[in-house]
C-alpha cells in the first residue's frame, strides 16, 4: 500500500537526514533547522525504515548511499515506491554514473559529497516552492473553452511517478527516460538557463559531436510531441549556452 507522507503544512515541513556519518548528519539537521524546517537525522536504513512504519510523515529525504545497512539507493528506491516524499540522494563520487543512478533510483536530485550546507538548504527551498504549487487547488485546470495554442498561462505539468508530460488542456504526452530526465533538469531550475554541459551530463552522453547529435534528435522528438498537440514548445535554446523553460511546467 502507498504511505503518503506529504501534507505539508506553510508551518511544518518535514525533513528526515538518512546518514550514517554522525558529524554530517548532525550539521545538517542543525542547519536545516535553522532555516525553520522540521528536521530529524538517522543513521541507518532500518531507523528510516521503522519511522515510516510508525507513520512518521516525510516530506524530504536526504539519503546517503553509504548507509552501514543498505544501499542508499536501495532506500531511494523503496522511498519512491512506497511514499510521495521528495529524495535528494548524496554520493561520494563525481562521476556520471554515480549520479545517473541516484536518478535511476528514484532520487528526485543527486549530489556529490562534500555538499555545501547553504547550497543543499536552497534547492530545499526550491522543491518546497514546488510542492506548494503543484498541490491541486493550485494547479489551474485548463478547459476546452480556454485557448489552446499560445496560451501561456495554462499549466504544462510534469508526472515525475508516470514519466509523461501534460499539456494545459490536460493531453498526456508519454516521454522517454531521457526525455523525463531533460525536462527534469528544467523543471528544477525553473526559469534559470541550464548549460548544454550539465544537461550532456545528466542524459549520459559524452560531450563530443555525437553526444551532441543525440541531444538535438531527443529535443527534437520531443518538439515534434508537443506540437503535435497545438501547443508550442515550452522550451527555450540559448544557442551556445544551453536551455530554459518557455513557460512554467509544474513538476507533480
Amino acid at each position: 500500500m502507498t504511505r503518503h507522507f506529504s501534507q505539508t503544512t506553510a508551518s511544518e515541513k518535514r525533513v528526515i537526514v538518512v546518514d550514517g556519518d554522525r558529524d554530517l548528519r548532525d550539521d545538517l539537521v542543525s542547519y536545516l533547522s535553522l532555516q525553520g524546517y522540521t528536521v530529524t537525522g538517522v543513521g541507518s536504513a532500518a531507523d528510516f525504515y521503522q519511522m515510516l512504519f510508525s507513520a512518521e510523515r516525510c516530506d524530504l529525504a536526504i539519503i546517503d548511499i553509504g548507509l552501514p545497512d543498505q544501499s542508499g539507493f536501495v532506500l531511494a528506491e523503496y522511498v519512491r515506491k512506497n511514499t510521495d516524499a521528495w529524495i535528494i540522494v548524496l554520493h561520494s563520487g563525481a562521476t556520471v554514473e554515480e549520479r545517473l543512478a541516484g536518478y535511476e533510483s528514484g532520487a528526485d536530485m543527486s549530489l556529490a559529497k562534500p555538499v555545501d550546507v547553504r547550497e543543499l538548504a536552497a534547492l530545499i527551498a526550491n522543491m518546497f516552492d514546488r510542492i506548494e504549487a503543484s498541490r491541486p487547488h493550485q494547479v489551474k485546470q485548463p478547459t476546452p473553452q480556454e485557448p489552446v495554442a499560445g496560451d501561456e498561462s495554462g499549466s504544462w505539468r510534469l508526472l515525475r511517478n508516470e514519466w509523461s508530460l501534460l499539456t494545459p488542456h490536460g493531453d498526456v504526452i508519454a516521454l522517454t527516460a531521457k526525455e523525463f530526465d531533460f525536462l527534469l533538469s528544467l523543471v528544477l531550475q525553473s526559469t534559470a538557463i541550464v548549460t548544454r554541459q550539465y544537461i550532456l551530463k545528466i542524459l549520459g552522453y559524452q560531450s563530443n559531436e555525437q553526444g551532441n547529435r543525440a541531444l538535438e534528435s531527443l529535443i527534437y522528438r520531443l518538439r515534434r510531441k508537443t506540437e503535435s498537440f497545438g501547443f508550442g514548445f515550452p522550451i527555450k535554446t540559448y544557442r551556445g549556452v544551453g536551455y530554459c523553460l518557455a513557460v512554467p511546467i509544474v513538476l507533480a
